[in-house]
C-alpha cells in the first residue's frame, strides 16, 4: 500500500516536473522568437539621396556639418612713396583751323635713321593702310621722297598725343622730336609722318601726305641758306605768313590741292618763284 502510494507520489512529481519543464521551455523559446522577432522590425537608418533632376539642375539631400573656424586677423602697414615725373613738352604744336592737320616741332631734334621694324609696337598704329601708305609714298615728288629718305619714317596710325590735343584723331601728323602719348619727347618715332585711317576712309591721304610731307621739307632743310646767308626757313615764314601757309605753298606747287590755312587761292607768280629759288637752293 505503502509502495502504491509512493509510487503515485512520484508519477504525480515527475508529471508535475514534466509540465513545469514543458512551460519552462515554452516560455524560453517565446522569448528567444519575440527577441528575434524585435531584431527583424528594428527601423533601420540608412542615408537616402533624393534627387530631383530637370535639363539644367540637380537637388540632393545634403548632409550639413557645422564647422567652427577660428579666424586671424593681420595689419600689414604700407609706405608709399611719390615720385614726382618732370614732363617735358615740345615747344611748338601747330594745329590747322581744321583740326585735320598738328604739327609737333623741335628744332633741336637731331635727324635720325629711318627706324627698321614694324611699327605694331608703336601706341597708336593702326596698320590696314601701311602698305597703301608705302606705295603712295614711292609716289611722293622725286625731290620731296630724295631729301626724307633714310630721314623719315612713315606711319598709318593715329598720334596718339595729337589726338590727346585736338580731341580726335587727325588725319595727317608729322612729328620731329617723336612725342609720346603723354606728351614727353624721344620715342621711337622721331622724324615720322603719321596718316590715319580716316585720312584713307575721306580719300584725302594722298594730299594729305603731301602736306605733311611739306613740313618735313621745312623741318629738314631749316639750316638751309639763301644768297644773303640768310635762314631761307624763316624767310619762307615771313614771306607766306607762317610755318602752316608755307606748307600749304608746297603742297600747291607740288600739285597738290588739300590746304588747311592757306586761304588766297592759287600761287602767285612772286610765290612761285619764291619756292623755285627755296627748292633748287635747300633740295639741290
Amino acid at each position: 500500500m505503502v509502495l502504491r502510494n509512493l509510487v503515485r507520489m512520484n508519477n504525480k512529481y515527475i508529471t508535475l516536473f514534466i509540465l513545469v519543464t514543458i512551460t519552462f521551455s515554452t516560455f524560453l523559446y517565446i522569448t528567444n522568437i519575440s527577441d528575434e522577432v524585435s531584431a527583424v522590425l528594428q527601423p533601420t537608418t540608412t542615408s537616402t539621396t533624393s534627387s530631383s533632376s530637370s535639363t539644367t539642375s540637380t537637388t540632393s539631400s545634403t548632409t550639413s556639418t557645422t564647422t567652427s573656424t577660428s579666424s586671424t586677423t593681420s595689419t600689414t602697414t604700407t609706405t608709399s612713396s611719390t615720385t614726382s615725373t618732370t614732363t617735358t613738352v615740345p615747344t611748338i604744336v601747330g594745329i590747322s583751323e581744321d583740326e585735320e592737320s598738328v604739327q609737333i616741332i623741335d628744332d633741336d631734334v637731331e635727324e635720325t635713321t629711318l627706324y627698321e621694324g614694324p611699327y605694331s609696337g608703336f601706341a597708336g598704329y593702326e596698320g590696314e593702310n601701311q602698305i597703301l601708305l608705302d606705295n603712295e609714298v614711292g609716289e611722293l615728288p622725286v625731290k620731296i621722297k630724295t631729301l626724307m629718305e633714310s630721314k623719315v619714317i612713315f606711319i598709318n596710325g593715329c598720334h596718339q598725343y595729337a589726338q590727346s590735343v585736338v580731341g580726335r584723331c587727325p588725319y595727317g601728323v608729322w612729328d620731329s622730336s617723336g612725342t609720346n602719348p603723354d606728351g614727353t619727347k624721344g620715342s621711337e618715332w622721331k622724324l615720322s609722318i603719321w596718316i590715319s585711317n580716316r585720312a584713307f576712309a575721306a580719300n584725302e591721304y594722298k594730299d594729305v601726305l603731301l602736306h605733311e610731307a611739306s613740313h618735313a621739307l621745312s623741318f629738314l632743310t631749316r639750316e638751309c641758306l639763301d644768297d644773303n646767308n640768310d635762314n631761307y626757313r624763316k624767310n619762307a615764314w615771313e614771306f607766306f605768313g607762317g610755318e602752316e601757309k608755307f606748307a600749304d605753298s608746297i603742297v600747291l606747287y607740288f600739285g597738290g590741292s588739300y590746304n588747311h590755312y592757306r586761304d588766297t587761292g592759287p600761287l602767285s607768280s612772286d610765290e612761285v618763284d619764291f619756292l623755285n629759288g627755296y627748292i633748287n637752293t635747300c633740295l639741290g
